[in-house]
């Protein structure tokens, strides 16, 4: 039987380890997904259990009694398409010939595209079974996958938030401490506008260690009641959004590592294509809260 380990190496060269290095700053969702281990798909449409918690409240007994109650959390299945990223990578014949490295030099930015693809994706996607033209698989991302009761719209009395407040952080975790999650951090996704506005809620509340060569305020992570919110900048959150998630509850599930493989030369060039299979696995829609500003 010919199995996918019978290609040699020039045939199909794997970037698993690659893609986890490259752009970290550009997609931070996905090298923190990537850091904690990607999981395995078998087919292209991933299934799981939701991860819950039993909250039966009397669990009290007699000593030396017998276990006849058994609890169960009530877990429905879950899913997620498996989306196909690629890129073609081409160089001719004079190009080798002037620079050996070339190849793998369109090869790795090929690679940070579809590493950069994917975390727009993971944010952003909306799920499609690619049962009508043009027949694409597409993954749902952090947005689509969050429960609508922990979506936040309203401030303290009741009107559209406007502007980021100390309310929408505290808002924000409570919803989620709220729904008895396990333990995990807490990130909040966010762009460079809304980061601005959280900056400039603590300018003058902070204390900092002096240094004559750095100025400025950036609020990394703040500390509530109900956990610490790690905030990560990035550029594919929506202008009007702020996402938080439970990491313990995430995770980037592959069908197909992002691997190099080559086309049939046609001509004076190489050619190549740098492909992965992939889709987001959320344990749980109750570990998503989205906080949205009507900023317009």
């Amino acid at each position: 039987m010919f199995k996918s380990s019978n290609y040699t190496a020039s045939e199909k060269i794997s970037l698993a380890k690659e893609i986890a290095l490259l752009g970290v700053q550009a997609t931070p969702l996905t090298s923190l997904l990537l850091a904690k281990g990607a999981g395995k798909a078998i087919s292209t449409v991933h299934s799981w259990r939701e991860k819950t918690l039993d909250t039966t409240s009397d669990i009290s007994f007699a000593e030396g009694s017998e276990t006849t109650t058994f609890q169960e959390s009530a877990r429905a299945e879950l899913s997620n398409y498996l989306e196909i990223f690629k890129k073609g990578a081409s160089v001719s014949g004079t190009a080798l010939a002037m620079g050996a490295n070339q190849l793998a030099e369109e090869v790795a930015d090929r690679l940070l595209e579809i590493k950069i693809n994917i975390e727009n994706k993971l944010i952003n996607g909306e799920k499609d079974d690619g049962s009508s033209s043009p027949y694409v698989r597409k993954l749902g991302g952090l947005i689509e996958w969050a429960d609508s009761g922990n979506v936040i719209d309203e401030d303290e009395d009741g009107n559209d938030i406007a502007l980021i407040n100390e309310y929408c952080v505290i808002k924000l975790m409570l919803t989620l401490w709220n729904q008895n999650l396990v333990e995990g951090n807490y990130y909040a996704l966010i762009n460079a506008t809304l980061k601005e506005q959280l900056d400039d809620i603590y300018r003058d509340n902070y204390g900092y260690a002096h240094r004559e060569d750095n100025f400025g305020l950036v609020v990394n992570s703040i500390n509530t009641n109900y956990g610490v919110l790690n905030f990560v900048l990035s550029k594919h959150v929506p202008e009007n959004k702020v996402i938080v998630f439970n990491d313990n509850y995430l995770k980037l599930v592959y069908l197909r590592e992002p691997h190099f493989e080559p086309l049939a030369k046609t001509g004076d060039s190489v050619k190549g294509q740098v492909i992965a299979e992939a889709t987001l696995q959320a344990g749980s829609k109750k570990a998503i809260a989205v906080l949205e500003v009507n900023n317009s």
